[in-house]
């Protein structure tokens, strides 16, 4: 494994976006839709990829250890996060979860960093939640992240795919921002854009809990053409 391999894992994570189960990644579009400043737009591709490399890192140990399903735990936690942001007086007592008091992505009521930060964290559980569709470059470092010689360069390639899944959602998301910049983007503000991504959340968490997503997997894969998960699965 070389750096090469870096880059198409980049470039791997990107066609991902092509198979149904990436859809799982939606509330990232939300994320990036409200980012107000350079790095809250770059966070949820860094959480994102944070999450392939400890969820490579630990799901496997922590079922094994506690005999609870990993992603069960995940889905948990973000199904209990959406009911917060969807009731206005959860949403007041979890304020460095949620926003504060204003608008859940603007710069006010907290500092740049600390909105970075939560929407890296908040990309860390939804990547949790998304088992990706898996290609050579995928499975090869998967199975290299656990020989220590070469884990390194494993890692660094896991971490370079979640990035690449990243950007598709985050473009999305960018144009949206844009398209809603003539009304104020007043969807995106306060409880409104609190709510919007509780029920991302919500939806996900329940998909990803009931596996669900198989059954969305089969019938959305008969819709799309054969090429889309052909070329997902290329690199």
């Amino acid at each position: 494994m070389t750096s090469l391999d870096i880059a198409f894992g980049f470039l791997a994570g990107i066609v991902s976006c092509l198979t149904p189960e990436a859809l799982l990644l939606f509330p990232l579009i939300l994320g990036a839709a409200g980012a107000e400043t350079r790095a809250s737009v770059i966070a949820p591709a860094v959480g994102l990829g944070l999450s392939l490399v400890l969820t490579g890192l630990v799901a496997g140990s922590f079922t094994s250890l506690t005999g609870i399903d990993f992603r069960h735990v995940v889905c948990a936690l973000l199904f209990l996060l959406g009911i917060a942001l969807l009731s206005a007086s959860l949403a007041e007592r979890f304020p460095r979860l949620t926003g504060g008091r204003g608008d859940l992505f603007a710069a006010h009521g907290a500092t740049s960093f600390g909105r970075a930060f939560r929407l890296c964290l908040l990309a860390v559980f939804v990547g949790a939640n998304w088992f990706p569709m898996a290609g050579p470059i995928l499975i090869r470092a998967s199975a290299m992240a656990a020989d220590i010689w070469y884990s390194g360069l494993a890692l660094a390639v896991l971490f370079a795919f979640g990035m690449g899944a990243a950007a598709p959602w985050i473009f999305l998301g960018r144009i949206i921002r844009l398209l809603l910049r003539p009304f104020g983007g007043g969807v995106l503000h306060g409880m409104a854009g609190k709510r919007l991504l509780g029920l991302t959340l919500l939806a996900v968490a329940i998909v990803g809990g009931t596996r669900l997503e198989f059954i969305m997997t089969h019938w959305l894969s008969g819709l799309l053409p054969d090429w889309t998960r052909k070329l997902a699965t290329t690199f």
